[in-house]
């Protein structure tokens, strides 16, 4: 699954985060990357946060500004506080994008990958036991007796190609 590191909003597939982010997608590998879960303003704002404490999901308002400050001039409208991205730990967004369910009037893009996104964390989440499991020394180990078995391979495939020739030749 990947992510842009910059606007922090998950991507399926070759689709870029949006039209404005030209940005590296980049692999999620760690299982805390902070993740956009949507952008919000106003009352779905507060009730989204609201939520997310009540929940103990942790999360961080970033500042969006789509069309820069001069939209704030032109409109009247203060984009600082209109466009708030809401951004939580990648663990967390299953558990976060269930309360952004709750709210109808916030456009939930992430439930139709909810699967998806699940198995990721379940696959990280083994990764991450996995690498805590296996000791510097068991994995030096590990390492030698697997080349000792490959060139064990390589031999064997050498002398029995040699020793089938020789067969071979001997039947002529």
């Amino acid at each position: 699954m990947k992510y842009c590191k910059i606007c922090k909003q998950l991507c399926f597939g070759d689709n870029l985060p949006f039209d404005g982010c030209k940005h590296k997608l980049r692999e999620i590998e760690d299982i805390n990357e902070p993740v956009r879960l949507c952008i919000a303003g106003g009352t779905e704002r507060a009730m989204l946060t609201g939520m997310l404490k009540d929940a103990n999901i942790p999360y961080v308002e970033e500042n969006v500004y789509p069309q820069g400050v001069a939209n704030e001039i032109v409109t009247g409208y203060d984009v600082k506080l209109s466009n708030i991205s809401i951004v939580v730990p990648f663990s967390a967004l299953p558990k976060a994008i269930e309360l952004l369910g709750a709210i109808e009037t916030l456009n939930n893009d992430l439930e139709p990958h909810m699967d998806e996104i699940k198995a990721h964390i379940e696959h990280l989440k083994a990764e991450r036991e996995e690498a805590k499991s296996m000791n510097p020394a068991l994995r030096t180990t590990i390492k030698v007796l697997t080349a000792l078995v490959f060139l064990a391979l390589i031999a064997l495939a050498v002398f029995g190609t040699d020793a089938l020739t020789s067969w071979f030749k001997s039947l002529f």
